[in-house]
């Protein structure tokens, strides 16, 4: 890594251990007031002082969360940049910041006292028909960032994929490594290949298939032996003298 691209990831990293002290600052904050009078106790008063904190608290989550989960999505860009490609370093980041926003929002409805249950049983409803749903989609995410994690190919690699849910053999040139997709150039054009199937390809030169190699095999054996006088192999054709 580049001096430039280290002092730009510290910074980053700095202005986000910032933001969560202020995340932490919020919560504590609003812990220790409230918003609304309790029914059921008598001569029970929200004072001002109890709204501020709560109100305070949660406007310091939203800043430092969005601080917080910038920075960290910058110094992800930047780390992929250098370490896994521009492309694969912008989705990490962009993964992220999407769990950052919403892990942000579940802390300040916290904070504001919202009842998370009724919130969390309908989202987990939700998100299980979603899930069904969108179950090749999710699989092929999740392929995704096993591949960017691990990294058995690169983009300007020549490789051989070889698998059944593929259809056959893939054989070519790597042009681009996606969330979803794993582009390729072969002898018959561009193909996009689903990464939950690729995850489950054979990868490397030894996927090629032999069926070149038992086609020469099968023609050397289908070639005809030369006979001499009465049938028998002719061993004289071809030495020398």
């Amino acid at each position: 890594m580049s001096t430039i691209d280290s002092k730009l990831t510290r910074r980053c990293l700095v202005r986000a251990a910032l933001g969560m002290v202020a995340v932490v600052a919020g919560l504590i904050a609003a812990s220790n007031g409230r918003l609304r009078n309790n029914p059921l106790i008598l001569r029970d008063v929200v004072t001002t002082t109890e709204q501020l904190l709560v109100v305070g608290g949660a406007l310091l989550i939203v800043l430092g969360g969005l601080v917080a989960v910038r920075s960290i999505a910058r110094a992800l860009r930047s780390l992929g940049e250098e370490h896994i490609g521009d492309a694969r370093g912008a989705s990490l980041a962009f993964v992220w910041t999407i769990a950052g926003y919403g892990l942000v929002l579940l802390l300040v409805l916290q904070a504001l006292k919202v009842d998370l249950g009724g919130l969390l049983v309908g989202g987990a409803i939700t998100g299980v028909v979603l899930g069904i749903a969108a179950q090749q989609p999710l699989g092929n995410l999740f392929a995704g960032l096993v591949l960017l994690i691990n990294r058995p190919f690169a983009v300007g690699e020549h490789i051989v994929l070889r698998s059944g849910p593929l259809g056959g053999e893939f054989d070519g040139r790597v042009t681009d490594i996606s969330l979803f997709y794993i582009g390729m150039v072969t002898e018959t054009g561009p193909v996009a290949l689903p990464n939950a199937h690729v995850l489950m390809s054979a990868i490397g030169p030894g996927a090629k298939s032999p069926e070149e190699d038992d086609a020469d095999e099968g023609e050397r054996e289908n070639e005809p032996v030369p006979t001499g006088a009465g049938g028998a192999p002719d061993h004289s054709k071809g030495v020398s003298g």
